[in-house]
């Protein structure tokens, strides 16, 4: 037996939703090694591996009708010989750590899925800055390569939503916030625990009361939609971040500020996801 995460419920372990909430649940799965046969050309099946995830990348943040626009650009840009020397440079490393018996499926999970996320990363934001209907912050990419523990959480946060570029009213010194407000998101939709971080907060509502809105902290993220119910999801607790037409949802649930913020908040939360996955 489990219990919901948001209200306590007690659950079945194969519990996909909370019958007394409604809460999306986690399902515990183990992390599947993408498929790779060590005994065949693993540099290709590497290759094969970063095509699969370009077309699913594209369609998923960018759009099914501008995937040819993406493909063409990067045959153009001469990026499949970057595919190839990166592909080649991880096929040796699987094979060094194999032979030393320290490949597990989750290092070799994270090996496959970073290198791949990252290749995407950098040709997305160097090559096709001109096709991205929406601009991506060329400070992702400094991200590429870091563990877990030497991140500094809240620049990362700061760095991939480039609020600067945005016209959402934000929170970060909350001494000067007027109290009111800080009350009314503190009672609408912001619930951290006792001496929890909280790296900002974002006003969405019309009058600038903060009734609705969003914030992140060092431990989740909380949000409030208008006519929507409050909802919280910690980091170690993400499951689905998905883009759906103008909107996105997080664990199944709606969250939307405008098609730009909500672009950056999916590939935060999917980095932040890999983070503690393979960490």
């Amino acid at each position: 037996m489990k219990t919901c995460h948001v209200c306590k419920t007690t659950l079945p372990d194969n519990a996909r939703f909370c019958f007394n909430c409604g809460a999306p649940q986690r399902i515990v799965q183990t992390v599947l090694t993408p498929q790779l046969n060590l005994r065949g050309n693993v540099e290709q099946q590497i290759e094969e591996q970063f095509f699969l995830a370009f077309r699913e990348r594209i369609e998923a943040e960018h759009g099914a009708n501008v995937l040819e626009n993406y493909s063409n650009r990067l045959y153009q840009s001469g990026f499949q010989e970057v595919i190839s020397r990166r592909a080649e440079q991880l096929a040796a490393q699987i094979h060094i750590l194999d032979q030393a018996d320290e490949l597990s499926d989750r290092r070799m999970a994270g090996l496959l899925v970073n290198a791949i996320e990252d290749l995407l990363d950098y040709f997305i934001i160097r090559h096709c800055s001109d096709l991205n209907a929406i601009p991506l912050p060329e400070a992702i990419l400094s991200y590429q390569g870091l563990k877990w523990a030497d991140v500094n959480f809240f620049q990362m946060v700061m760095h991939y939503l480039d609020f600067a570029k945005e016209q959402e009213t934000i929170y970060t010194d909350f001494l000067a916030m007027p109290l009111d407000r800080l009350k009314n998101a503190s009672q609408s939709f912001l619930h951290p625990q006792p001496q929890e971080r909280i790296f900002f907060i974002c006003d969405q509502s019309i009058l600038g009361s903060v009734r609705e809105g969003f914030a992140m902290t060092e431990r989740g993220i909380y949000w409030k939609a208008q006519l929507e119910k409050a909802r919280q999801v910690t980091y170690d607790n993400l499951q689905t971040i998905e883009r759906k037409k103008e909107w996105i949802t997080i664990n199944g649930f709606f969250f939307n500020v405008n098609q730009s913020v909500n672009l950056k908040m999916l590939k935060l939360l999917k980095k932040i996801k890999r983070f503690l996955e393979y960490e």
